[in-house]
């Protein structure tokens, strides 16, 4: 009698495995990606604070002071922000939008100055947008659930602003 029960389930662990398996696969997947996405979120954050804080450190003033030696501490910002993204690419290039790099780039970088009107004391913003390209961008059509539109690329962004009271 014993034996009998054996055989007939003899099959079910191996359906279980079979039924799961797309689960745990998605779910290792989702869990990489979250990381990926994640760390890089990590290293843009740091690298525009510390664009920011190099910024304030150099002598500026706002934008409508500043004339063209803003070029130049824009440029060493930059060269900064670029430089403290070790692991990732970030091109010296300035945003045109706030949220997503110019056509054919991955990465930007804004610099915004302004003076508080309160205090006066001027402010430094920097924004870094870094695109992240999926392992797989997936698109279709799920039974039962829907519809899923997971992209091929992400914008990560980091901002920072830092005040010079000088």
């Amino acid at each position: 009698m014993n034996k009998r029960r054996q055989s007939s389930q003899r099959g079910q662990s191996t359906v279980e495995v079979v039924l799961l398996a797309p689960l745990l696969m998605v779910l290792v997947f989702l869990t990489f990606e979250f990381g990926r996405v994640f760390g890089s979120w990590l290293i843009i954050t740091n690298a525009a604070r510390e664009g920011a804080r190099f910024g304030v450190t150099q002598t500026f003033s706002a934008t409508d002071q500043c004339g063209t030696s803003c070029t130049s501490f824009d440029t060493a910002i930059q060269a900064r922000v670029a430089g403290t993204a070790q692991y990732l690419t970030v091109q010296q290039v300035a945003c045109t939008n706030r949220n997503t790099p110019p056509a054919g780039k991955t990465s930007c970088i804004a610099i915004t100055r302004a003076t508080d009107s309160g205090t006066g004391d001027d402010k430094l913003t920097v924004l870094v947008v870094y695109q992240i390209q999926t392992l797989m961008p997936i698109t279709g059509q799920i039974p039962y659930l829907g519809s899923i539109n997971y992209p091929g690329s992400f914008s990560v962004l980091g901002l920072s602003t830092m005040r010079s009271a000088q």
